[in-house]
């Protein structure tokens, strides 16, 4: 009786959100300074490869949808820029995380309910179980896009040196900044996806009209990589001076490198400290067990025949 009773309680609330949500979107699609504003934002996003109006799958709609109605005004750029990090580019890669995490956050409780009432657990068990699967369901999206961000954080920061390289080479041989840039992305496919992908929007941003200052702070700003502000920087500084792009580049890749090789010897001196959390809690105890298990089997029958 009481699960029904939260369950038809859950799937009401979940009807009424949606319900709410569809009718404030579609309130606001017939609203003219809505369309405008609307449209303006796509004319001034980030992501130059999705045009506007091009319409999500019936599942990101109806994700989107459900995730409209949160309160995520104030956090709204930031959040936007956290996910274009991860690589969401999409106009509507907000809403679907929000509205992924409402999903979540309803859904597993449901079924960590249908799960503790079939096993017959305690009903204190049940609630408590309800609560953590509510938490995990709110924060598993956000855990999900750090990940990705690291991956790609890392993936960029590996293989920057020597897209740097190629770069010098193609500066060297008389090509300018945005050609340059294309043919980086392009020998730089297979190596890093997510590195020549970022190049080949700037290329694409800088042959739309966007100027080059602009379109290398964008690229900054999307990695959220040091290594690429210090970068961007650089070659900011050396267009505004009219220095030697070329001498820059090699000096810069120079310096990079040499980073990497530090992170890389870092990491090496840190193995030890945290190979000493699986030895102490792991092996000891298991190395303990089978070098004091016969001997404590004997004491305890030598004391049980007394």
């Amino acid at each position: 009786m009481i699960l029904l009773f939260v369950t038809s309680l859950l799937v009401f609330a979940a009807v009424t959100t949606g319900a709410y949500a569809l009718s404030a979107r579609l309130e606001a699609e017939r609203n003219p300074v809505s369309l405008r504003l609307r449209h303006l934002r796509a004319l001034h996003s980030s992501d130059a490869s999705v045009a506007y109006g091009e319409r999500p799958p019936f599942l990101l709609g109806l994700i989107a949808v459900l995730g409209g109605f949160l309160p995520a005004r104030e956090g709204r750029d930031a959040l936007r820029t956290g996910l274009i990090r991860a690589g969401y580019r999409r106009g509507d890669s907000v809403l679907v995380f929000l509205g992924s995490k409402l999903l979540l956050t309803v859904l597993l409780p449901i079924a960590g309910l249908w799960v503790g009432f079939a096993t017959g657990r305690p009903l204190g068990n049940i609630f408590l179980l309800t609560v953590a699967l509510a938490v995990l369901g709110f924060y598993l999206p956000t855990i999900f896009v750090f990940i990705r961000q690291q991956q790609r954080h890392d993936e960029i920061l590996c293989t920057l040196p020597d897209s740097l390289d190629l770069m010098v080479v193609c500066v060297e041989a008389g090509l300018g900044m945005g050609a340059a840039l294309q043919r980086v992305a392009i020998e730089m496919r297979l190596a890093s996806p997510r590195l020549s992908e970022e190049l080949s929007l700037v290329n694409r941003e800088m042959q739309t009209g966007v100027s080059r200052t602009d379109a290398l702070r964008n690229l900054a700003q999307r990695t959220g990589v040091d290594d690429v502000y210090s970068l961007v920087a650089m070659l900011i500084q050396t267009d505004r001076l009219g220095t030697s792009v070329a001498d820059a580049l090699r000096a810069h890749a120079e310096s990079m490198r040499t980073r990497r090789r530090q992170r890389a010897e870092q990491l090496a001196r840190q193995a030890s400290v945290k190979l000493a959390f699986p030895l102490v809690l792991l092996i000891f105890p298991a190395l303990l067990v089978i070098l004091l298990g016969p001997s404590g089997i004997q004491l305890m029958k030598a004391l049980s025949s007394h």
